[in-house]
């Protein structure tokens, strides 16, 4: 049984499959005009306002994996509509994707967003269903998935998700009031995971698993991995609730947002029981995965001036102590303390063109993870080490267009990150060319590097430095 696809098989609003395969869609943001934009696209408040895109694209990593060859090189057909539809007592909205592999004869299907909202253009509106909300600049800039679960499969693509619930917002250009409550609980999804030959295994090469040597009396022994999934709605029946408040315009002038909550934590934590038969060099280990919950608080202060942004932002997170049952072990999540600083700004009349620029830096205080007995003592083994892939991060950004050909927009996207904690970089780079304003050819490559492999090979730079790629296809707006 795969973990993700037990899910979602009850969760037709997150994830569907076909094959008992599913694998990652990542479709850029929608570039109207033709010009890409930092910010995500706004849905118009016109009736029956619709808009998408489809895109083509082959992906070649550069180093091949032995055992799975066919994970070097990807064809995917994907597809991304946004609706909204006014009547006279309600609205509705939906933004969904979905996307297959031929290589791989793997298909999926996402719900970021699809909700309705009382009618009418005032202040007071309540919303039910699964929406996305800015409660954390930082969360959102770092796509940590500490508020708002990811879409992350692929985990250079994560798409950010909303929430699911009830929504009371009162929201003025002054200042804004949210309460959000919920009886369901709609995890992050990462890469599907199946049994394999006793080892837990994926087809995507963004997956780690965890180790199969165990210690046992001075002696190492093979770890044999089982899954057992719980009951669906043990995983699902989790309620959450969170406050947001802002002060202030984003857009003009000084603002300040603070938001608290207690929900469950995005990501499924594991917990684990071993059998260890002592005629044999060999432990059975029997993996299922939990809900924890976390309080979690976070504050924003900025300013806005033209064409010039500035955040500071603060994100405390309190996991809840949770035992397993005797004979089992369980993940324990450590509080995480971050702080962030982040500016935006724009440069016209570079080369006669527009650029936009975004410096940030992040720095985290705690998010490991420790495996822990019955008795709340430590475990002598553990799964996964930290719940975040960046802990001392400064990130530059520069997106707009460059020139133009025949008449018609040259585009980049160029983002650089160093972490000081693990010693190395990540490089995404993206170049756009718009024949014609609704088509766009697209060429990109990311990179990844560490200074010292011997240093922290756990890290997420380390893990995955094999992982440098480029890509290339079409994409068609409408």
């Amino acid at each position: 049984m795969r973990i993700r696809t037990y899910i979602a098989a009850a969760l037709t609003s997150v994830s569907v499959t076909t094959k008992a395969k599913t694998q990652t869609l990542s479709v850029k943001d929608l570039q109207a005009q033709g010009v890409s934009s930092i910010e995500e696209p706004k849905l118009s408040s016109s009736p029956a306002q619709v808009y998408g895109q489809i895109r083509m694209e082959g992906m070649q990593y550069f180093t091949p994996i032995p055992e799975s060859p066919q994970l070097s090189f990807s064809q995917l057909l994907s597809a991304r509509l946004s609706a909204l539809k006014e009547t006279s007592w309600i609205d509705m909205a939906a933004d969904i994707s979905g996307g297959t592999f031929f290589s791989r004869g793997q298909s999926h299907f996402v719900v970021h967003e699809a909700y309705l909202a009382s009618h009418g253009n005032t202040p007071f509106k309540t919303f039910l269903g699964r929406k996305k909300k800015d409660w954390s600049e930082m969360d959102r800039r770092w796509q940590l998935g500490l508020w708002q679960p990811k879409f992350a499969i692929d985990t250079l693509r994560p798409e950010e998700q909303g929430l699911t619930g009830l929504f009371v917002d009162y929201n003025t250009q002054g200042w804004e009031i949210l309460g959000f409550a919920t009886p369901v609980f709609i995890p992050s999804m990462g890469p599907d995971i199946r049994e394999e030959g006793g080892g837990l295994v994926s087809d995507s090469r963004w997956y780690r698993a965890p180790s199969r040597n165990y210690d046992f009396n001075n002696h190492i022994n093979t770890i044999s991995y089982e899954l057992d999934i719980p009951d669906m709605a043990k995983l699902v029946g989790n309620g959450g609730v969170g406050f947001m408040g802002r002060l202030g315009n984003k857009e003009n002038g000084p603002w300040i947002v603070a938001s608290a909550g207690y929900m469950p934590v995005n990501e499924l934590i594991l917990k684990r029981k071993n059998f260890k038969d002592v005629s044999e060099d060999k432990v059975d280990v029997t993996v299922s995965p939990d809900v924890g919950y976390h309080g979690i608080y976070s504050l924003d202060i900025g300013y806005a001036f033209s064409n010039l942004k500035a955040s500071l932002s603060y994100l405390q997170d309190e996991p809840k102590e949770k035992l397993p049952e005797v004979d089992w072990s369980i993940q324990s999540l450590k509080p995480i303390k971050a702080y962030s600083a982040a500016f935006d700004f724009s440069l016209a009349n570079i080369f006669t063109k527009t650029l936009a620029f975004q410096l940030e830096y992040l720095k985290v205080d705690g998010g490991g993870i420790k495996d822990v007995l019955s008795n709340g003592s430590p475990d002598d083994f553990t799964l996964f080490d930290q719940r975040l892939k960046f802990t001392n991060a400064l990130s530059f950004r520069v997106e707009g267009q460059l020139a133009s050909f025949f008449r018609r927009p040259f585009v980049t996207r160029f983002k650089y990150l160093y972490d000081y904690d693990q010693r190395g970089s990540l490089l995404n780079t993206e170049f756009l060319y718009y024949p014609s304003q609704k088509w766009a050819v697209v060429m990109g490559g990311d990179i990844l590097g560490v200074q010292d492999e011997s240093y922290n090979p756990s890290s997420f730079l380390n893990q995955y430095r094999a992982n440098d790629r480029v890509y290339g296809g079409m994409t068609y707006v409408f």
